[in-house]
């Protein structure tokens, strides 16, 4: 696997749905007076998800369908500052998947800069709720992710650090 050169534009960005859109608040703020470390990991990690969720992976598919995915694997890449009261988004896309994984990342736009702040990658794996061990996506959820990640094709250009390959 080759690296990215660079990331992508903010406009190619945006065209992804925003899962968050805010403000730096003070309370994200670390001792080196930028957004700790921490908080990128947490949008990042939710906007992939919540992606998931209005797909159609969200409570009832748990309780219902007894079916969930389960994180297996992240990378996360920062390529600049987030400070006090600069603007921000979080914008995900999923970028790929097997008979039984998805491959997603989130990008952290530094809306006030026009530039992708921070890139991270999630890993799922589809799961039986009751055996607990990974099972085939469901034929029409696998649909609306081929969907999903066909309208965001470029976004697999820009992620490439983890492997769909096990």
């Amino acid at each position: 696997m080759s690296a990215p050169t660079s990331p992508p534009s903010p406009d190619l960005v945006r065209t992804l749905p925003a899962s968050y859109e805010m403000t730096v608040p003070e309370g994200y703020i670390d001792e080196n007076g930028h957004m700790n470390i921490g908080r990128y990991f947490e949008l990042g990690a939710w906007a992939p998800w919540k992606r998931l969720a209005e797909l159609g992976v969200d409570a009832s598919y748990l309780t219902e369908r007894l079916l969930s995915f389960f994180t297996v694997e992240h990378h996360i890449r920062y390529l600049g500052e987030l400070r006090l009261g600069e603007p921000f988004s979080v914008r995900p896309a999923l970028v790929g998947r097997t008979a039984k994984a998805v491959h997603a990342v989130a990008f952290v736009l530094d809306e006030g800069r026009d530039a992708v702040a921070c890139t991270m990658e999630v890993m799922y794996v589809h799961v039986s709720m009751q055996s607990r061990r990974s099972v085939p996506i469901p034929d029409d959820l696998a649909a609306t992710l081929d969907a999903e990640i066909a309208a965001s094709g470029w976004a697999a250009e820009h992620a490439d650090r983890l492997s769909l390959r096990r």
